[in-house]
């Protein structure tokens, strides 16, 4: 098993250049083709920007603003990739979510950014990272503001017993096996079984260990990302809980903080 093709969310934000590079080169590590994918709707109309897919009436575009939009993230996109020859291309005058959600079809894992609100005015918009996940039906790697490249050494599993972890364990072992260590974390409301998460990853090769920790008057979020922190952690790992559509999205808070706040990349399932 290893991940044939990563697809990469493209729009003109500033950051999108170094998340473009973190998805070739998580390409290059598993011999891999890219596909670059950008889309955004000429139409005016209400479109998901912002934290949580919050809906906005944004100034309508012209379609030829819109195709000159695309023109440019596909330069961004070829510049960013470079010499790379497993590269594919998609992109059309489309609305950018049901664009991007309709193609994971062709991906075994999707690329995209944190989200930036204050760049929704721009030709080719940042999707919500929340609707993406919720919809894609694929493992999404969520690369926050000023990271521009991609590190698994030290990796945190934010642990629950729940369908969504269950998946992402599995969803997530080719990442878990690049790792050096992985904890397992857990905010126990019970028995959490985090340990047995542990030794199952043990059974695969990957060093892990498991630890239950206290949130102290913090949400269950704040908590775990307080504990990535100190820990030194590269990457999070979780399931993500809640449901969504194009313009309702809900998520459970853990999901939300990690979304929202985490200054690292995170790897999440629905």
């Amino acid at each position: 098993m290893t991940y044939a093709s990563i697809m990469v969310s493209v729009d003109l934000g500033s950051d999108a250049s170094g998340r473009i590079g973190i998805a070739a080169r998580l390409a290059d590590a598993f011999e891999s083709r890219t596909i670059g994918v950008a889309a955004q709707s000429p139409d005016h109309g209400a479109a998901q920007v912002g934290p949580m897919g919050a809906s906005a009436l944004l100034p309508g575009l012209s379609r030829q603003s819109v195709r000159d939009g695309l023109a440019r993230a596909h330069d961004l996109f070829r510049e960013a990739v470079g010499s790379r020859s497993r590269v594919l291309w998609r992109s059309a005058p489309e609305p950018g979510l049901a664009y991007l959600t309709g193609h994971p079809r062709a991906a075994d894992l999707i690329v995209v950014g944190q989200g930036n609100g204050n760049e929704g005015t721009a030709c080719i918009r940042p999707l919500d990272p929340a609707s993406v996940v919720l919809a894609a039906g694929r493992p999404v790697l969520v690369v926050p503001p000023g990271i521009d490249h991609f590190e698994a050494r030290h990796v945190m599993v934010a642990w629950k017993d729940t369908r969504e972890a269950r998946r992402e364990i599995f969803d997530a072992l080719l990442i878990l096996r690049l790792a050096s260590h992985v904890d397992v974390v857990a905010v126990p409301d019970g028995t959490s079984g985090a340990a047995d998460v542990a030794a199952y990853l043990a059974t695969h090769g990957i060093d892990a260990t498991s630890a239950e920790i206290r949130s102290d008057g913090e949400s269950d979020g704040e908590a775990l990302l307080d504990w990535a922190s100190e820990g030194a952690t590269d990457l999070i790992v979780m399931g993500a809980y809640g449901h969504g559509h194009v313009r309702d999205t809900v998520l459970g808070g853990v999901t939300r903080d990690v979304l929202g706040y985490a200054p690292i990349s995170s790897l999440l399932s629905h």
